[in-house]
């Protein structure tokens, strides 16, 4: 009979928990640079294997249906190989991730693997992401009409050329102006949240097409009282059941026919309201607590056939396990935008705001590299605070009134020291002709894409 003191040690040891299974394989990001909106770009995931054993990959997915990933291969024991990704980067704009997966032959929780594809995308567009907001409209009601404009300084006479597709639902035409989009709501439309793209050839030479988004909550006779409808925060170990209210605009009663709920594990029932009321219904939703945790979003498919339609509600919510902290992050997020928003360049003797003719003139804060090789107008630039600045740009006119147009091919990368607190840059012109009169502006670019001017417009004469 084993001692006390050896019986509770065996015990322990046989309780304690297997460790965790190693992997061997390492899957590196693809980092595919710099790229313009609608390029198609592919690129290799490198994976690397050290063990002895050579691992098969699999059943590779995109998380997009868009863009593609190669079905599998073999890694080599203490060898390389790679997947082939394909992203379609399409209208957007900044920094982008684009995910995938696939499956391994390692053992359990090392059996389905990520990956990723990184880039940074620009647009010609001055305003990067143009959407058309039709908000709330009740389809017995005025179809309305909006427009927009969009405005380039890439291209020098910027011109939409054609409306190349759109909803079925959206009559769009080009404005006589050549810059503008007219789009009117139809009576078909259908009820409730709709997100469509209006699409555009325009003629720049970096980019072929541009998207509108066009986002309505068209208002039918029967509508929900949250479109979308939040969960809220949920936990895996409560029941989360909620009750969403159908009411009929007249006041009628109507038939509820099949319920889906869509993106997200769970079920949906119609249900008398309570009290019972005429013209009313609700929908209880169970969301299962047996999914994968954090940010949900899906929809519910509503068939209503009185009026021989499908009413789409979109839902979201966060699923997270009994123990997750959740923090507070809101002030210091709110602080952190105050002090990163803008990016400033204030030489001395010109506080609020940057003096190019002053830049061009003399050095700014002391940069020791060499100038540009050239014969152009030299601008030299300091900035400091640059925050979320990812790059900058110059733009040119012949006039102080312009039109302004970018002249740098290439985005000229902001300063990527520890904090992004200081930056010097310099650009030499050298299109520019000699005698002849100019105006230049610097712009920033964020890493959302957006772009916000630097600095006014200074006179300068080539030499």
């Amino acid at each position: 009979m084993l001692p006390a003191t050896a019986l509770i040690l065996s015990l322990l040891a046989a309780a304690a928990p297997a460790p965790a299974p190693k992997t061997h394989l390492d899957v590196s990001p693809c980092r595919i640079g710099e790229h313009q909106q609608f390029e198609i770009v592919s690129c290799d995931i490198q994976l690397k294997n050290d063990g002895d054993k050579p691992i098969t990959i699999s059943k590779g997915e995109a998380a997009l249906p868009w863009d593609t990933i190669e079905q599998g291969t073999t890694v080599p024991a203490h060898g390389t190989a790679y997947l082939k990704a394909t992203v379609e980067l399409r209208d957007s704009v900044g920094f982008v991730k684009r995910s995938f997966r696939f499956h391994t032959s390692e053992p359990g929780p090392l059996a389905v693997r990520g990956a990723s594809v990184h880039a940074f995308v620009s647009t010609v567009l001055d305003e990067i992401a143009p959407k058309i907001d039709f908000e709330a409209v009740k389809i017995d009601g005025a179809m309305p009409t909006k427009s927009i404009s969009l405005s380039s300084r890439e291209v020098a006479d910027f011109r939409i050329l054609a409306v190349t597709d759109k909803p079925a639902y959206i009559d769009a035409r080009v404005g006589e102006d050549g810059r503008t989009v007219v789009a009117t709501l139809r009576k078909d439309a259908p009820w409730g949240l709709q997100h469509e793209k209006i699409k555009l050839k325009i003629n720049a030479p970096q980019q072929s097409q541009a998207w509108i988004s066009v986002d309505v909550n068209v208002l039918g006779e029967v509508a929900p009282s949250g479109n979308p409808f939040s969960f809220g925060l949920m936990r895996t170990n409560a029941k989360n059941e909620f009750l969403l209210r159908l009411t009929s605009e007249s006041g009628k009663d109507f038939n509820v026919g099949a319920t889906r709920l869509e993106g997200v594990k769970g079920k949906v029932a119609a249900v008398p309201c309570v009290p019972a009321a005429t013209g009313c219904r609700m929908l209880r939703i169970t969301v299962a607590n047996d999914q994968q945790v954090g940010r949900l979003q899906g929809n519910i498919q509503v068939e209503l056939p009185d009026s021989e339609r499908t009413l789409p509600i979109e839902v979201v919510g966060m699923l997270l396990p009994p123990d997750y902290v959740v923090h507070d992050f809101e002030k210091e997020l709110e602080k952190s935008g105050q002090a990163s928003s803008t990016a400033s360049a204030t030489p001395s003797g010109t506080p609020g705001g940057l003096d190019l003719k002053q830049a061009i003139k003399q050095e700014v804060h002391k940069d020791e590299s060499a100038p540009p090789p050239g014969n152009g107008p030299l601008l030299k630039w300091s900035v400091t605070n640059e925050g979320t600045v990812y790059a900058y740009v110059i733009y040119r006119a012949d006039s102080e009134t312009g039109p302004f147009v970018r002249v740098n091919k290439e985005l000229i990368r902001a300063a990527d020291d520890e904090g992004n607190a200081f930056g010097t840059y310099q650009y030499r012109d050298n299109s520019a002709v000699s005698g002849r009169t100019y105006w230049y502006q610097i712009g920033t670019v964020k890493g959302t894409g957006e772009k916000a001017p630097l600095s006014g417009a200074q006179k300068v004469v080539a030499k």
